[in-house]
């Protein structure tokens, strides 16, 4: 080998090994960073998973976006399909432009049917309005939010009303209030 050769080879081999060299500081720093951003908790029991700041978003079968995020979530290895949360906020982007909001310290999303349950102290806004129940159905089926329990609502424009039961179909935006037994449902209307 001549000294040209030898030269121009040594020049290489040292540029080459620059190039390794921060090639794997480059991945080795990105890996460890994608790690940290994920946090699973696994817990002693291997039937279950959780998770921690999560978040779903989709359109519905009426075509309405829809955003649902949770502090904690779980499931349940044999049933992957119905998630449990903890401090829970919905958001549902209408068709009109208009967002109707639910947020509750409890729920149950169906990830296959969309379903959602919204439980204790569930709280929804819409417009100028507020909803506040012990429980809040989602029926992705039938385009409807069933609120039940201590139902309790208040319109800055229409008043305020109280019920066993309130159905909101989110089509046709119509309310449909419900008591049970002899009571009647209590309604006080602004002039």
């Amino acid at each position: 080998m001549t000294g040209r050769k030898k030269n121009i080879f040594i020049v290489q081999l040292a540029i080459f090994l620059v190039v390794v060299a921060l090639l794997y500081n480059t991945y080795s720093d990105k890996n460890d960073k994608t790690v940290n951003a994920l946090k699973i908790e696994t817990e002693a029991n291997s039937d279950s998973n959780s998770f921690t700041n999560i978040e779903y978003s989709g359109f519905d079968l009426a075509g309405n976006r829809y955003v649902l995020e949770a502090e904690k979530a779980n499931f349940q290895t044999q049933t992957p399909k119905i998630v449990n949360m903890k401090k829970v906020i919905a958001k549902f982007y209408l068709k009109d432009d208009t967002v109707l909001s639910v947020v509750s310290d409890k729920g149950v999303y169906n990830n296959i049917t969309l379903d959602i349950v919204f439980r204790e102290n569930v709280k929804v806004n819409y417009i100028n309005h507020v909803l506040l129940s012990d429980s809040l159905s989602y029926s992705n089926s039938n385009a409807k939010l069933i609120a039940a329990g201590n139902v309790r609502g208040e319109s800055i424009e229409k008043g305020e009303f109280s019920a066993d039961n309130v159905e909101y179909n989110l089509t046709d935006k119509t309310l449909n209030f419900s008591m049970f037994g002899n009571k009647q449902i209590n309604v006080k209307l602004k002039n």
